[in-house]
């Protein structure tokens, strides 16, 4: 098994990650929240937004040496 097999397999999905947040921004936006407990999910939410905004800053590099190396464009041709 490979790093990035081992890194995917022990990190939530993407779309797990940002359903979690927005199940906390729905607890949050709950009036019977209390405090600590809202900071507490502020913090958790702070924490999976950074996670997300860091998975896609890398997919976002990962597509533009794709396409700067034109193997997206290889790709296309050869799947067509």
């Amino acid at each position: 098994m490979t790093k990035k097999t081992e890194m995917v397999e022990s990190d939530d999905r993407f779309e797990d990650q940002l359903e979690r947040l927005e199940d906390i921004v729905g607890r949050l936006e709950d009036d019977t929240v209390g405090l600590e407990e809202a900071l507490d999910l502020f913090e958790q939410g702070m924490n999976l937004a950074g996670k997300c905004r860091s998975r896609l800053e890398r997919v976002e590099q990962r597509v533009s040496k794709l396409l700067e190396d034109g193997t997206a464009e290889e790709m296309e041709i050869e799947t067509s």
